[in-house]
């Protein structure tokens, strides 16, 4: 039985989902080096996320261009970081020549 979904996101990142179990709500997420995400939200849901094995960045945005940024920082390995849906887009980053791990909690 297959219950991982594998969605590959250009060069950038690949999303690991659980399928079928109630933990479908969770992903791990795998960073390729020197790559950025667009600036994006997340559709109307929540997301608790934390760095495994090395430090990400992250842009916050009101709105969905650059003009528009209003917090940048580093995510600390093993530390827990929240974007609510009512702090708008965010962008993330892989600075380093390694690859990096996340793991994401999507919630209402």
């Amino acid at each position: 039985m297959n219950f991982i979904q594998k969605t590959k996101v250009g060069s950038i990142y690949t999303k690991y989902n659980l399928k079928n179990v109630n933990l479908s709500n969770l992903c791990l997420i795998r960073w390729s080096p020197e790559t950025r995400t667009k600036i994006h939200n997340h559709d109307g849901k929540n997301c608790m996320f934390i760095s495994i094995n090395g430090p990400l960045h992250e842009c916050r945005y009101l709105h969905k261009h650059m003009g528009s940024l209003y917090r940048s920082q580093t995510i600390k390995p093993l530390s827990f970081y929240d974007m609510k849906s009512e702090d708008g887009f965010h962008q993330m980053f892989n600075f380093d020549k390694k690859v990096k791990y996340s793991i994401h909690r999507y919630y209402d």
